[in-house]
């Protein structure tokens, strides 16, 4: 009942619609008896004394009933549904803002076809819950008191020999419930998994199509495709070992109901009027008990849905705004990292990292794969809180910012690339939606990406596909990077940004940023020693700690990391000249 509770909470105003659904819900049932009735008396007042005159009179109440009951049984299910999607709209909305809220350590550990099943299949079943199963539940019980009720009325006796199958219902019912809940779970997180292949065979088709991988792919697919079905089977047979028990339990109370009512008329306890009418009420005990496999095979469904979607719902999110906000104003863009250590575990990925970086100052950070580049940007953004140390932005723990202040005030790129499905003028202003077209052409100047897009059919409305189908690597990287510079934000983050990009390409971005007016204080993060030589300061990261920091001239004299990797990269000519 918590769950319906929860689920019913969502229809927020529109409860009302479904609390208006079961009392015409109910008006119905109270029709349906009427019915029973009309047929009792037509047999005992009107067929038996052959009375034919009211006949036709009372065949069209009848009918009439019918009609109205029908109307009932309409007008339940629209308002039900309505209410029932309107808790749907809302629901999904909740789960994205969540998802929005979430870290991306969430995305790490959830598989993305899991993550979207949650949001979509899962929220589905339970919106049929809603508008299906609650009503249909108000409507048997209200079905069988009065069947009851008119029954005890009539014969207890009668009652009872009808309520001796019941039990054995109730029982069958019950085992095949405690049996579906698990197998239905399994079915979800298996369609999770399905949903999960497909997810990863969309957003990776070039390279399945560049390593001719669609065999393989395929055959995973059927895998997991099989798997599916089979524990849906799984359920099913559950289903079809209890459901036809239930069904010839049902079929067993008429055959019983029969069998006694015409020894019970036989031996003149009742009418054959009265016999009509238990016979036509059985019907109200029929339904529920034929449609009981049904109920409990959706309630399960349900049960096993609504655990998936509230563990998303209320999942923990440990980075959230402070309870104080000191937010500073005019931010100039002065970071400081003090004693910074970051830990996943028992795993250090920074340990014990200071910088000192003043406004305006272009710092230089390299590092081999997995030496914890990335790990620093996640620090300064907030992405993931230091686990020892502090980092400040303008003087202020980033702790202590509104969340989206800080974020706002940070231009990042990032070393895996996204662009959203959407033109190139949009994703250039995707994080100053406002802003105006001079300042997105500018931007992509500087980015060097006014050139190529200038070029093309539609230019800045040329619709990019999704993650930048379309367009190379070096396009999406100078894209991205005039994204951040629109921004103008006093911090810009440029990670790993011109990898993709020639050498040429990188000195032009290179002066171009050096001579823009309003200089950002600026974090460059790079493998090749060209990106970060004219940095006022660079660090050298290995294994989470700095092993070498100073600038060009003094990195080269250490001849440690920085040196070997420039004489890698350039030769020992162009090292020569660049210590000179």
């Amino acid at each position: 009942m918590k769950h319906f509770k929860w689920a019913v909470g969502w229809m927020g105003k529109h409860k009302i619609l479904l609390l208006i659904s079961i009392i015409v819900n109910i008006a119905g049932v109270g029709l349906m008896t009427v019915e029973p009735y009309i047929f009792a008396d037509l047999v005992d007042n009107v067929l038996m004394p052959q009375q034919f005159e009211r006949l036709f009179p009372m065949l069209g109440l009848s009918l009439l009933v019918g009609l109205v009951f029908s109307a009932c049984r309409y007008f339940t299910s629209v308002l039900a549904e309505t209410a029932a999607e309107t808790a749907t709209l809302r629901l999904k909305g909740a789960l994205f803002r969540k998802l929005m809220a979430l870290p991306t350590s969430y995305y790490r550990e959830n598989k993305a076809g899991d993550i979207i099943n949650k949001c979509s299949g899962d929220v589905e079943v339970i919106s049929r819950s809603m508008s299906f199963v609650i009503p249909r539940v108000v409507e048997f019980a209200l079905m069988l008191v009065v069947a009851l009720y008119v029954f005890l009325r009539i014969s207890w006796q009668y009652t009872l020999v009808l309520l001796l199958v019941t039990p054995f219902t109730a029982i069958a019912a019950n085992k095949m419930g405690k049996q579906l809940h698990p197998a239905f779970k399994n079915a979800r997180k298996q369609l999770s998994n399905l949903n999960a292949v497909v997810a990863e065979n969309i957003a990776g088709n070039r390279v399945v199509k560049a390593f001719v991988r669609e065999d393989f792919e395929m055959t995973k697919f059927q895998e997991e495709n099989h798997a599916y079905k089979d524990r849906n089977i799984e359920a099913t047979g559950i289903w079809l070992k209890y459901g036809p028990i239930i069904d010839s339990l049902a079929s067993l109370m008429t055959v019983v109901n029969l069998t006694f009512g015409s020894i019970m008329v036989v031996l003149g306890r009742i009418t054959l009027g009265e016999l009509t009418l238990f016979l036509t009420f059985a019907w109200t005990l029929n339904e529920p008990l034929l449609m009981l496999g049904m109920l409990v095979n959706d309630i399960q469904r349900f049960h096993a849905s609504m655990e998936k979607v509230q563990e998303l719902y209320f999942w923990e999110i440990e980075i959230q705004d402070p309870e104080e906000d000191k937010t500073p104003e005019n931010v100039k863009g002065a970071l400081k990292l003090d004693h910074v250590t970051l830990s996943y575990g028992s795993t250090k990925v920074l340990d014990d990292i200071c910088m000192d970086v003043k406004p305006g100052q272009v710092i230089g950070i390299m590092g081999a794969t997995g030496s914890g580049k990335t790990s620093l940007v996640n620090v300064i953004g907030r992405f993931v809180d230091v686990t020892e140390g502090s980092v400040t932005l303008d003087g202020v723990d980033v702790r202590d910012w509104n969340l989206q202040a800080l974020r706002s005030n940070i231009g990042l790129t990032m070393q895996d690339v996204f662009l959203f499905s959407d033109t190139v003028e949009s994703n250039i202003a995707y994080g100053v939606p406002e802003t105006s077209v001079e300042n997105i052409y500018a931007s992509a100047t500087i980015a060097d990406a006014h050139s190529f897009v200038s070029k093309m059919p539609e230019g800045y409305d040329t619709i990019v596909g999704e993650r930048g189908t379309g367009l190379s690597g070096g396009q999406k990287q100078r894209i991205s990077l005039a994204r951040a510079l629109a921004k103008h934000a006093p911090l810009l983050i440029l990670d790993d940004t011109t990898s993709a990009v020639d050498m040429e390409t990188e000195q032009y971005i290179q002066e171009q940023l050096a001579a823009m007016p309003d200089k950002s204080t600026t974090i460059i993060i790079a493998q090749r020693v060209s990106s970060v030589k004219q940095a006022d300061y660079i660090y050298i990261l290995e294994k989470g700690r700095v092993i070498e920091e100073g600038t060009h001239s003094d990195l080269m004299k250490l001849k440690g990391y920085y040196y070997h990797t420039c004489v890698m990269q350039h030769g020992l000519e162009d090292m020569e000249g660049g210590e000179q």
